[in-house]
């Protein structure tokens, strides 16, 4: 059974490991950089940084058998510092990773419940996420009650209100 917690510090390096299946899980093993290549990129590097230190910095890590399997966090961003997904400095964007070999089992839609249950106790009633138009997880988002606002060519800018 999947578990939902919140994040501590200890769970840093998973995030960024998260972080990085959330961007490129999609390619095979030999199309994909190594995890540090990957984090390094320019549209990579920034996202983490400080993670937990700003306001609004939320995540939640799945756990099967306390084994930890996916991940999903929100941050607020700015015009000049942002993140796909991004629609205003008022909104937190959703970034969101399963662990291969645990997706499909309705690790996302536990995660996105509980990071949802996390921003409301926190005073945040909007989040936003980007996503591939062909990526299966857009059928998740919708079924979590995000609404595409945004049609940007091959992707959506979605979005959450509470």
């Amino acid at each position: 059974m999947v578990k939902c917690r919140t994040y501590s510090q200890d769970d840093y390096q998973f995030l960024r490991e998260m972080l990085f299946e959330a961007v490129f899980w999609s390619r095979k093993e030999e199309d994909r950089p190594s995890l540090e290549e990957g984090l390094s990129y320019d549209y990579m590097k920034h996202v983490l940084v400080d993670f937990g230190k700003r306001k609004g910095d939320i995540a939640v890590i799945a756990e099967i058998d306390g084994k930890r399997v996916g991940a999903a966090f929100i941050r607020y961003w700015n015009d000049i510092e942002n993140i796909r997904g991004y629609l205003s400095e008022d909104i937190p964007v959703l970034a969101i990773g399963v662990v291969n070999g645990f997706r499909k089992q309705g690790i996302g839609s536990a995660l996105i419940e509980s990071l949802k249950s996390e921003a409301i106790k926190n005073g945040i009633s909007k989040i936003s996420l980007c996503v591939i138009k062909t990526n299966v997880a857009y059928h998740l988002y919708v079924k979590q009650d995000f609404e595409i606002v945004e049609d940007i060519e091959d992707s959506y800018n979605m979005l959450w209100q509470a």
